[in-house]
C-alpha cells in the first residue's frame, strides 16, 4: 500500500515537471548506432534457418521493431503495447505523450503487412492470437519484477516460442530477478542490455 502511494505521488510529480516535454511529444527510444548493432547481433545469434515470426512486448514508437525487420530474418512481427501513459513509475519513457508515440508508431509501420499491431498487453496478444506460431519473443514492456515475470510466464505457457526468448534492460534488478527465476541465466547479454535464452523447441526448420 505504501509503495503504491509513493508511486502515485511520483507519477503526479513527474506529470507536473514534464509538462513542457509532453506538449512537444518528445519520445526517443533507441537512437544510437550501438543499440542498433546490438539488436542486429541478437537476431543474428538466433539458430533458425527459416524466416521467423516474433512478438515484441513493448513496442513504443516502433524503432526496435524496425531494427528487427531490417535484419531480413523476421517475416512477421506482432507489436504489443498499451500506449498508455504512466504504466511504470520507474521508466522515463512512460512519462511521454503516448498518444503521440502511438501516432509515430502508426506512421512508421501502418503500411507494412509484416507488422501486426496489438494495442494491449501480453494477455491481449494471447487472447487475440491464440494460434500464433512464434519463433522468437522479445520482452521490453513494463520493467518491474512482477510485470516481467508475468510476461515471461504467459509467453512460455501460451505462445511457446520455438527458438528463443529475450528482452531488454538486463541491467535492472527486477528484470534480472524475473529472468533468472523463470528461465535461468541468459545465454547471451548484449551491449545494449538486451538478453536472449535459446529454447530450440520443435526442431523443424532449425539449424
Amino acid at each position: 500500500m505504501i509503495r503504491r502511494k509513493i508511486r502515485q505521488l511520483a507519477v503526479r510529480a513527474a506529470r507536473w515537471l514534464l509538462k513542457p516535454l509532453l506538449r512537444r511529444g518528445m519520445a526517443v527510444m533507441r537512437p544510437t548506432e550501438d543499440s542498433r548493432r546490438a539488436l542486429a547481433s541478437l537476431v543474428a545469434s538466433l539458430p533458425c534457418a527459416k524466416p521467423m515470426t516474433m512478438v515484441e512486448i513493448g513496442s513504443y514508437r516502433g524503432e526496435s521493431a524496425q531494427e528487427f525487420l531490417n535484419t531480413g530474418r523476421i517475416a512477421r512481427i506482432y507489436c504489443v503495447d498499451p500506449w498508455r501513459m504512466f504504466y511504470d513509475a520507474d521508466d522515463g519513457t512512460s512519462y511521454t505523450d503516448m498518444a503521440q508515440v502511438e501516432r509515430d508508431f502508426d506512421w512508421r509501420h501502418g503500411g507494412d503487412s509484416r507488422v501486426v499491431k496489438v494495442k494491449g498487453t501480453v494477455d491481449t496478444f494471447i487472447k487475440r492470437h491464440p494460434d500464433a506460431q512464434v519463433d522468437f519473443a522479445y520482452v521490453d514492456g513494463c520493467h518491474t519484477y512482477e510485470a516481467v515475470s508475468h510476461d515471461l510466464k504467459q509467453l512460455m505457457a501460451h505462445s511457446r516460442p520455438a527458438v528463443a526468448i529475450g528482452g531488454h534492460d538486463y541491467n535492472l534488478d527486477g528484470v534480472v530477478r524475473a529472468v533468472g527465476e523463470v528461465l535461468g541465466k541468459p545465454d547471451a547479454v548484449f551491449p545494449d542490455n538486451s538478453w536472449v535464452k535459446f529454447l530450440l523447441r520443435g526442431g523443424a526448420n532449425m539449424i
